[in-house]
């Protein structure tokens, strides 16, 4: 009762300087309102992200993938269209593209690449000599398979083609240059492309790909209308009839999102609006109400700006679920309205009696979202802080500000509750099909899923799932690949971990599946391991017979005994190493850029592989490398789900430890505790229970609605246990009635959005308070007549 008279006292005592308690709370209002403009945030999904596992890192990783941060355009012909003046087309689109959104854009391997590659590929080959290219060569130049390729070399310069081989042909008359051009089939980062013309075309000719470079930020959704526009418009500039293109970025994935929860707004607001304005007229009624819808607004502001002064940028993503607290505090203010208009006499006493169970429900929500705190997603540490400070700002509103600006006294209220559950008859009946729904609820939760699969929240348009299938058909699976990355302190150690890598997966998987700079640009010690392997092998009795036998069979068809001086002066030739420069200027220039890269004053070197169970199983039985590191969509998204599900166990068990030690604290009464839960029992069984029978799944949004659901229930059963202890009522049906519709209001319209996260929330929110809110009206009264006789 010592609360009852402190809050009644202030009550009193505030009622004489009320003037100049609405000034400053408006001045604080105002000042944090300020503040809430000059916020600085961050739209970046890494903060919903586990820190002390690998998940951060892993996405930033991800985003260093080949095609991460590219544009990927296609142009589709008709039958009717050649492949030249598809060429011709493409390269119209590349010149009209505005250099201000697309910086640069790329239709091959650079221009020069053609013509010495053959020649400049010979050269260098000593330095690739692998130990299998040796075995290779033991194995298939045999004296038969010697004399078949002279035999090809005399036919080709018999041919009209000859003179212009004659020189290539006397440096190469065995075809090693062959051994050396296969090895570029692991620079295909576009699986299905082929070269035309210096251009990427697929296989049947009827498409061609560019690949361009934005200065715009991925997240840049105003950018990324103008990347639209811009596209839009240079096509249908130049682009002929019988042609047509898209393109594929993060920015159009940005754009479709920005604008799909634009028009989510629109209609959730819409609809919440009407719902509530509803509500106010069918039981509010008083237009000093209006001031109980105006509490969230000062909360939302003072509580962001409680985030700002402990975190640095605050992230968009917290502000989001802010809308989280304000289904919460807007229901304090509703108990606060309520109680006062209830109130016989001294309205300072009625404000004492409702500010117990207000108290306790403000403290058990507040240790629901402190829980928070441990997580290890920085994002919802920020919620927890957002939160906590929310719901101090809200309770101190309600209960200090508030009170005087409501009408107080006895008037008629529209009874929202259905008395008959008051009544002993069919009371009992009430609770056993509640115990049999809980039972069943409770089986079926057993089945729920958690999804850590981060695209699973954002929205994917048809027109983008199309295109995305179409792009995979055509050139390749271009994006979802598995990324082994081989670091070191600069590019000599991280090649080196790279050729230790390739030898390994060598072992596991076939070759043609993987993208690998280590055949290519080995390091430098490895190189002149190839070169002495070189050496033995052509100065070794395999070699000089084969040499021999070369020698023989040039001599059998004529050749002078000058022909092939070229080639045998080749074999024992010193030649330097190969460098990045050599393929720079070979025409390959983004190929290694995009596969041997240095950031943060570490070079990392990349290898590609099929993102499948079966690469991914193969991938565990070779031997581990601490200078690499495997990142697989797969494994990411199985990391997220894991961490997600071991954070709502964490979560669920803290809050429940936290909240029955506070209602034992507070009710110090076994009965009234179990009493005090069964709201949030109810809730949290009910949204499971449904959300595994319809195949709803887990993710990071509903850890934040089941701490809303927990935190709204718990505040149901104290009101509905308070007033069925203390035998007063105060409106607290109606106000928990109320409070729950305006919940469902908010969140029920949540559902109706095509966004994947408001879905997600929504209806998580709407079952769980759909459930909650009968259980707190309709069960508690009839297990309290028993318990607390």
């Amino acid at each position: 009762m010592l609360m009852d008279g402190l809050f009644a006292s202030l009550y009193r005592r505030l009622a004489r300087r009320r003037t100049l308690l609405l000034i400053i709370t408006l001045f604080l209002w105002l000042v944090s309102l300020a503040a809430f403009t000059r916020l600085e945030l961050e739209e970046n999904i890494a903060a919903m992200l586990p820190e002390s596992g690998t998940a951060s890192s892993d996405l930033r990783l991800l985003e260093r993938a080949p095609f991460a941060r590219k544009i990927i355009i296609d142009l589709t012909a008709d039958a009717s269209v050649s492949t030249d003046a598809l060429i011709q087309a493409a390269d119209r689109l590349a010149a009209e593209l505005p250099r201000e959104t697309f910086s640069r854009v790329v239709s091959g391997p650079d221009g020069e690449a053609g013509g010495n590659l053959v020649s400049a590929m010979l050269g260098v080959l000593p330095n690739l000599f692998s130990a299998a290219d040796a075995e290779r060569l033991s194995r298939e130049l045999t004296p038969s398979a010697v004399r078949e390729r002279v035999n090809d070399s005399y036919a080709a310069l018999l041919a009209p083609e000859g003179w212009a081989l004659k020189q290539l042909l006397r440096s190469d008359p065995l075809n090693l240059r062959q051994l050396a051009l296969e090895k570029l089939r692991y620079l295909r980062l576009v699986p299905n492309a082929q070269l035309s013309d210096n251009h990427f075309v697929s296989s049947d000719r009827r498409h061609l790909l560019l690949l361009a470079e934005t200065p715009l930020a991925v997240t840049d959704s105003a950018g990324a209308v103008a990347l639209e526009d811009d596209f839009s418009t240079a096509a249908r500039l130049v682009l002929p009839d019988g042609i047509k293109a898209t393109f594929l970025s993060g920015h159009r994935y940005t754009l479709a999102n920005a604008t799909a929860v634009k028009a989510d707004l629109w209609v959730v607001l819409g609809c919440s609006l009407s719902a509530i304005a509803a509500i106010f007229a069918i039981f509010l009624r008083r237009r000093q109400a209006l001031w109980v819808f105006l509490t969230p607004v000062l909360v939302l502001t003072t509580a962001a700006c409680a985030v700002a002064l402990v975190y640095q940028p605050v992230s968009a993503i917290t502000l989001g679920f802010g809308a989280v607290l304000l289904g919460i505090s807007v229901d304090f203010a509703i108990h606060v309205y309520y109680a006062l208009r209830h109130a016989v006499g001294d309205p300072a006493v009625a404000l004492g009696k409702v500010a117990r169970p207000l108290l306790f429900g403000g403290l058990t929500t507040i240790g629901g979202f402190a829980v928070l705190l441990l997580s290890d997603l920085p994002g919802q540490r920020q919620l927890a802080v957002f939160s906590v400070a929310g719901i101090v700002t809200a309770l101190l509103l309600s209960l200090l500000v508030l009170p005087h600006l409501l009408p107080s006294g006895a008037v008629q209220i529209i009874s929202a509750v259905p008395r008959r559950a008051d009544r002993k008859r069919g009371g009992w009946l009430l609770v056993t099909v509640w115990f049999v729904l809980l039972l069943l609820c409770g089986w079926q939760a057993r089945d729920i899923r958690f999804n850590g699969d981060l695209r699973a929240l954002s929205l994917t348009p048809p027109e983008l799932r199309q295109l995305e299938t179409q792009l995979a058909q055509t050139w390749g699976g271009l994006h979802g690949q598995a990324l082994v990355f081989s670091f070191g302190g600069g590019a000599e150690a991280a090649l080196a971990a790279n050729d230790r890598l390739f030898e390994r997966l060598q072992t596991a998987l076939p070759a043609e599946r993987l993208v690998s700079l280590a055949p290519l640009l080995p390091a430098l010690t490895s190189q002149a391991e190839n070169r002495q392997r070189w050496n033995d092998f052509w100065t070794g009795e395999h070699g000089q017979q084969i040499v021999a036998t070369l020698q023989e069979e040039a001599t059998r068809l004529g050749f002078s005994a000058q022909a092939f001086v070229p080639f045998t002066e080749r074999l024992t030739t010193a030649v330097a190493p190969v460098t990045l420069d050599f393929y720079r200027a070979a025409g390959f220039a983004d190929a290694f850029a995009a596969l041997l890269f240095t950031e943060d004053g570490v070079t990392r070197s990349l290898t590609l592989l099929p993102d499948s169970p079966p690469v991914l199983a193969a991938l565990t039985t070779i031997e581990s490398d601490p200078a690499t590191r495997l990142v697989s969509p797969t494994c990411f998204r199985s990391e997220i789900s894991a961490a997600i599900e071991d954070d709502f166990l964490r979560f669920i068990t803290l809050a429940a430890v936290l909240i029955v030690t506070l209602l034992l604290l507070l009710f110090r009464d076994l009965r009234k505790v179990v009493l005090a839960l069964v709201p949030v029992a109810s809730g949290l069984l009910g949204m499971f229970g449904v959300m595994a029978t319809l195949g709803v799944e887990f993710n990071l949004f509903n850890i934040i609605a089941t701490i809303l659901v927990i935190g709204l229930g718990v505040d149901y059963g104290i009101f509905m246990v308070c007033r069925e202890d203390e035998k007063s009522d105060l409106g607290t049906g109606q106000a928990v009635f109320v409070s729950g519709l305006t919940t469902l209001a908010g969140f029920g319209a949540l559902i109706l959005g095509q966004h994947p996260a408001l879905y997600s929330i929504g209806v998580s929110v709407l079952i769980g308070i759909s459930v909650a809110i009968p259980a707190a009206l309709l069960v508690v009264p009839v297990l309290s007549r028993r318990w607390l006789k």
